[in-house]
C-alpha cells in the first residue's frame, strides 16, 4: 500500500515538474529575446523627455536633381544647437549655431551664399532631433508610436508641409536611442535619411 502510495505521489510530482518546465520554457521562448526590452510606452516617455544630445550621423538628401551625403555632428543643449559639418570636403568646418532664435554660420573659408544653393535643407530644423521631439509633441493627434520587428517606430505626419510631411524616428527598443530617421514628402518620396552612428543623451 505504501509502495503503491508512493509511485502514485512520484507519478504526480514528475507531472507537476514537467508543467514547471515545460511553461517556463515556454515563456522563455516566447519572450527571452524581449526581456531586455523596454516597453513602448517608456520609449515615448524616453525619448519626449530628451533635453540634451550629442550625435554624429550621416545625411543623405534627396533632391528632384541629385543626391547628396553628409557627415554631421550635431550638439543640442536647452536651446542652443551647434553643427559641424566633417564632410563633403567643399564644407567642411561650416558650422551652424542657433541660439535663443537667432541663427549663425561660421566659416571663413568660404563664400557662405554658396552653401544654401548648392546644400539644400543643411540648416533646415527638420535635422535636428529635438525639432521632431518638438513637432511629435505639438502635434499630438497626427503623431503614433507602434512596433516594427525589433524596433520602435514614432511617426509624425506633418501635413503643415509638403515637402517633409511624413516623418518616422526608428528606435532601439533594448537601448531607447534614435538608430534612424527618413523624412518623405506628400508623395511618399524620401527626401532625408539620417543614420545615427553614435548618440549621447541626457550627459
Amino acid at each position: 500500500m505504501k509502495k503503491r502510495f508512493l509511485l502514485v505521489f512520484l507519478f504526480i510530482f514528475v507531472i507537476i515538474f514537467i508543467l514547471i518546465f515545460v511553461k517556463n520554457n515556454y515563456k522563455k521562448i516566447q519572450f527571452g529575446n524581449n526581456k531586455n526590452n523596454k516597453s513602448v510606452e517608456k520609449i515615448e516617455e524616453y525619448i519626449l523627455n530628451i533635453s540634451s544630445y550629442k550625435t554624429t550621423m550621416e545625411v543623405t538628401v534627396t533632391s528632384n536633381k541629385n543626391e547628396n551625403k553628409y557627415l554631421i555632428k550635431q550638439e543640442h543643449n536647452n536651446d542652443k544647437n551647434i553643427q559641424i559639418i566633417e564632410e563633403p570636403e567643399t564644407i567642411k568646418g561650416v558650422e551652424i549655431i542657433e541660439n535663443e532664435g537667432k541663427v549663425e554660420v561660421k566659416n571663413s573659408n568660404l563664400n557662405l551664399s554658396q552653401i544654401y544653393n548648392e546644400y539644400p535643407y543643411i540648416s533646415e530644423n527638420i535635422l535636428w532631433l529635438n525639432s521632431f521631439i518638438n513637432l511629435y509633441k505639438n502635434e499630438k493627434n497626427s503623431s503614433k508610436i507602434y512596433e516594427l520587428n525589433d524596433e520602435i517606430i514614432m511617426e509624425l505626419n506633418n501635413k503643415n508641409n509638403k515637402y517633409f510631411s511624413n516623418i518616422k524616428l526608428f528606435i532601439d527598443r533594448k537601448s531607447g536611442n534614435p538608430k534612424r530617421m527618413i523624412v518623405q514628402d506628400n508623395n511618399q518620396k524620401n527626401k532625408i535619411y539620417i543614420l545615427y552612428k553614435e548618440i549621447i543623451i541626457n550627459e
